[in-house]
């Protein structure tokens, strides 16, 4: 006789038998993913990547960058949970970049338990950051001082902050702006404070820019933090009023105000110059008789207002002679509301018979003329005593207090083409003592 089981019981083993499917394709099948913390963003936000991974063995692999932009910072937190004996590990990765431009972040490979996973790809948007609307309560703004100047040309840029009175603000940050083709130089260290006459309070944080190429270059929109306490989450005995709004109850919420771009035109200097004010020159030797083969030393100095880092290194050419052309040491400050600087070298001048250092050209674009211009050291005669003949087909010495380029004689003077702007370090040497 044929015993018939409880539709009950069928209905519990199916119910059993589901659940242990599942339980085996939840094991068998790794839970992968890509997050992004926005997908719209504006230039110069960063963005965070999350990958998230579940199984029991994990491997991310190591990303320098993502879709052609470096990784900027990274994290990684873990997860483990045992459950019916069964160990299972949650991984998540934070990656950190910053897209200039709509980006789509491509798939990623993950393997989980030997076997290789797929993100999804990502498409993030790049905004450009649009100013607080006319009338706001909170403004940013930057103020160039001219809308068009030479390379090299200093010209003032003031970032300004303005609120309305009354305006709840903890905290403000401001960011540095962002200068591309550009060297700048801070002239006040703390912001200036005033009231405009549309009733704002402002503070202006004052720069020098000097461009450093010609076009149409533009200064990129900068932002402030606008921070206010807001109540933190959860509970706390410190939450009481007793307490006065004690800072364990509260925490800072940041909110960011945008300015406008700041375009600016800037012309090139003519004959390739890349020195732009006004400067005078001036130089001497320590001595003017020496004994044959002993140093001479040439000290010059240029000092005016302009762009002085740009000054080329001197090194001179002499037959006869081996010349140490030391590097300049330059120091440059506000003086007087503009960018005035001095420009010191010394070269050493070794002869091995009578030989006449002739004048050192300095050309730059004269600020005041608007024409090119060339200074010019005097010319210096030195005798040297005890010379012996040089030997017959004798080739001269040429040499620098470092590497020189160009081994061929090169005319004396300085000319001014396209180099880099930046801060003297130091000095080789003093120079050589006789």
């Amino acid at each position: 006789m044929q015993t018939k089981r409880p539709l009950g019981n069928i209905r519990t083993a199916a119910a059993r038998l589901s659940a242990a499917l599942l339980l085996s394709a939840a094991a068998a099948f790794a839970d992968v993913t890509a997050t992004v913390d926005n997908p719209a963003v504006y230039r110069g936000d960063p963005v965070t990547l999350t990958l998230s991974a579940t199984g029991g063995d994990i491997t991310f692999p190591p990303l320098a960058e993502i879709a052609g932009y470096p990784v900027e910072d990274s994290s990684t937190s873990r997860n483990i949970m045992i459950a019916n004996g069964q160990t299972t590990r949650s991984i998540q990765q934070r990656l950190v970049f910053t897209p200039t431009a709509n980006v789509t972040i491509p798939a990623i490979d993950v393997t989980v338990d030997g076997k290789t996973e797929h993100t999804l790809p990502i498409r993030v948007t790049v905004l450009d950051p649009k100013s607080a609307p006319e009338g706001a309560p909170v403004q940013m703004a930057l103020q160039l001082s001219k809308k068009e100047a030479y390379v090299g040309e200093p010209v003032e840029l003031d970032l300004v902050f303005k609120y309305k009175p009354g305006t709840r603000i903890d905290d403000i940050r401001i960011s540095e702006p962002k200068l591309e083709h550009f060297w700048s130089k801070r002239i006040n260290t703390d912001p200036e404070r005033s009231a405009d006459q549309e009733g704002y309070i402002t503070q202006t944080y004052r720069y020098l820019l000097f461009a450093q190429q010609p076009g149409d270059l533009k200064i990129p929109a900068i932002f402030a933090q606008i921070g206010t306490k807001v109540s933190a989450p959860g509970r706390s005995p410190f939450n009481d009023p007793f307490f006065g709004g004690s800072v364990f109850g509260t925490q800072l919420q940041y909110k960011k105000v945008y300015s406008d771009p700041a375009p600016l035109h800037v012309l090139p200097l003519p004959d390739g110059l890349d020195v732009y004010g006004t400067f005078t020159m001036s130089a001497d030797v320590d001595k003017t008789t020496v004994e044959a083969n002993r140093p001479v030393n040439l000290h010059i100095h240029i000092e005016g207002s302009g762009n002085v880092e740009d000054i080329r290194k001197f090194e001179p050419r002499f037959e006869h002679a081996v010349v140490y052309a030391n590097d300049p040491v330059v120091k440059g400050g506000i003086k007087d509301g503009t960018y005035y600087g001095t420009f010191d070298q010394t070269v050493a001048i070794i002869p091995d018979r009578d030989l006449t250092i002739p004048p050192q050209a300095f050309r730059f674009f004269d600020s005041r003329t608007k024409q090119v211009k060339t200074l010019r050291t005097p010319s210096f005669a030195i005798k040297v005593t005890g010379a012996s003949a040089a030997p017959v087909g004798s080739t001269p010495v040429i040499e620098s207090a470092q590497p020189v380029a160009a081994a061929s004689a090169a005319p004396s003077g300085n000319g001014n083409g396209g180099i880099a702007l930046y801060p003297a370090l130091g000095i080789f040497a003093a120079g050589f003592a006789l």
